[in-house]
């Protein structure tokens, strides 16, 4: 198939398949910005996505060098499994701190031991943080498209396939976040304990799939 059929086919399967998306990781991106609503939206998103997208296109260099081997063994899948349980209770815990049962202190205040060792506190890093976990969150339209990125055995050809891909999911993922960023704006000051109830349910959801998606992977390897 010529190269650029390809990457168009990637590109519209991100797409079209951004319903899929916004089930498998609305938790991870709405979540986070509605718990960092007071940051400045546009440098975050630019972390968030460009992270995500960079994630999608080492994951498809990582597959050709590699080969299919760590894809189709189940490996990876667990490892996935793993990180999106991972990423589901730091969001707890970022809904729990809104909510007042923890007293951390918010992206935009000083630092604290405890949060620093958790994510950072730092806004920009722990955006790229929250990005780098969305991109490695795990989806069968993400697996789907890095065993055929895997199968070019070729880590351009692949790196490129996987970036189109990311690029197919930016309107929808791009409107959760600024629709997230304008929740949790409207929800600080005397409704800030609402706004970690949200961040906590997104959490628990994040926490669920990454349970269920690690007992499938599982039971489909020997590993």
């Amino acid at each position: 198939m010529n190269p650029e059929i390809t990457l168009s086919v990637a590109f519209m399967t991100g797409i079209l398949g951004s319903f899929h998306c916004l089930g498998m990781c609305s938790g991870i991106n709405g979540g986070y910005f509605i718990y960092a609503a007071k940051r400045p939206v546009l440098p975050l998103l630019i972390s968030f996505h460009g992270m995500r997208l960079a994630i999608y296109t080492l994951l498809g260099i990582s597959g050709a060098l590699i080969g299919q081997v760590l894809v189709q063994s189940g490996i990876f899948g667990k490892v996935q499994g793993l990180l999106m349980i991972l990423a589901g209770v730091l969001i707890v815990l970022l809904g729990l701190n809104l909510i007042g049962v923890l007293k951390w202190k918010r992206p935009d205040t000083k630092p604290t031991v405890f949060v620093s060792t958790l994510t950072s506190n730092t806004p920009q890093l722990q955006t790229l943080t929250a990005g780098l976990l969305n991109g490695l969150v795990p989806c069968s339209l993400v697996f789907s498209i890095a065993v055929k990125a895997a199968a070019t055995a070729d880590p351009v050809d692949a790196g490129l396939l996987m970036l189109s891909f990311g690029a197919g999911t930016l309107p929808s993922m791009v409107i959760v976040t600024l629709l997230s960023a304008s929740i949790g704006c409207r929800l600080q000051g005397g409704l800030t304990k609402i706004t970690g109830v949200f961040v906590v349910l997104l959490g628990a959801w994040t926490l669920y799939e990454g349970l269920i998606f690690f007992d499938v992977m599982r039971g489909l390897s020997n590993w």
